[in-house]
């Protein structure tokens, strides 16, 4: 009896037990938030003070914007910056910047028949090793250049060295008018040149400058010269004796009178 009394205690103690527990699940846990609530604090939290809006954004004032340049000041500020770039290993006017020892014995003041005067051109290719430097004067009447300096290079290496450092120096002496000159032949073994205003400079390799010997075209002139005075090959000399010259031939004149005419 005892037994079964305990047993039917059993079975009503447990679904006691779930009652109590999901009654207390119901009741204790939090109310899930709604939806409008986590849109209110979203905004709340996306909603920018004044403070921030200060950083961000700047008031605008006259001082502050650019100054928008017409064509002849933009110009002139482009010559101002070519000018800083060039002069920035040269000496300044009152000599506060000292020159680098590249440049020591070399004349930077511009010469009064051209950027380069003659001795100065011939100082800078001795410091750089030129040999053979050969300078002659130009006619005036040939209005070309008033000198021709040509100097012989030992290398490719060594002639656009001689090339670079000249049109470098040329950069330093001369005023905003003068033009930069170019380096011709640049990639050339064999010859290059620069077109200095007054001087015309010819840097050849030994074999180049023994070939066209322009020594001997601008110093005895061209009646004197053996390129200008070789011999022509055989066979153009050939074909210039037998050759048959149309405008010594004449046509012949028809004296059979002409059909339209009748």
């Amino acid at each position: 009896m005892a037994l079964v009394v305990q047993k039917l205690l059993s079975r009503c103690s447990r679904p006691c037990t779930q009652i109590t527990r999901l009654f207390h699940d119901e009741f204790s846990s939090p109310e899930p938030p709604k939806a409008g609530q986590h849109r209110n604090k979203r905004n709340e939290q996306h909603v920018p003070s004044a403070g921030s809006i200060a950083n961000k954004y700047q008031i605008f004032r006259d001082v502050d914007a650019s100054v928008i340049l017409d064509v002849e000041e933009e110009r002139q500020l482009q010559r101002q910056q070519v000018q800083d770039a060039t002069g920035a290993d040269i000496e300044d006017a009152d000599g506060s910047k000292a020159l680098p020892s590249i440049f020591n014995g070399i004349n930077l003041q511009r010469g009064k028949t051209g950027v380069f005067e003659i001795d100065d051109l011939v100082t800078v290719l001795r410091l750089n090793n030129a040999e053979n430097i050969f300078v002659c004067s130009v006619p005036k009447e040939y209005k070309y250049v008033d000198f021709i300096c040509i100097a012989t290079g030992m290398s490719f290496r060594h002639m656009r060295g001689i090339s670079e450092f000249v049109r470098k120096v040329y950069k330093m002496k001369r005023h905003q008018t003068d033009i930069i000159p170019k380096i011709e032949g640049e990639n050339s073994r064999d010859w290059m040149a620069l077109d200095l205003g007054n001087i015309a400079l010819h840097i050849f390799s030994e074999t180049a400058r023994e070939q066209y010997d322009l020594e001997s075209l601008w110093a005895i002139g061209a009646k004197y010269d053996k390129e200008c005075n070789k011999p022509d090959e055989p066979l153009v000399e050939l074909f210039e004796r037998h050759s048959i010259y149309l405008n010594d031939l004449k046509p012949l004149k028809s004296n059979q009178p002409n059909e339209n005419s009748l």
